[in-house]
């Protein structure tokens, strides 16, 4: 399998509602690591630009201001797949 990233802007993207990680307490560590590293990881979302992995990271781009970022898309994934 093959993995295309894509880049969507970060207006677009929608956090999973059923998301069970509350992080925000290290959005700052990873707005720091973002700024010493780069983005290096993509977030997993659904063409629909709901987000399957990666919400802390989109918060921290949120909070940097970054106006898109790195996207691999997950169509191919099902609901109980999502919700894992």
């Amino acid at each position: 399998m093959n993995l295309a990233i894509h880049y969507y802007p970060t207006r677009d993207l929608v956090e999973y509602e059923r998301n069970p990680r509350k992080n925000d307490d290290v959005v700052n560590r990873m707005c720091a690591s973002i700024r010493e590293f780069g983005f290096r990881i993509p977030i997993v979302a659904k063409s629909d630009g709901t987000v399957v992995d990666g919400h802390l990271r989109l918060k921290a781009a949120r909070k940097l201001g970054m106006e898109s970022i790195p996207v691999v898309l997950s169509d191919n994934l099902n609901e109980p797949q999502t919700k894992a």
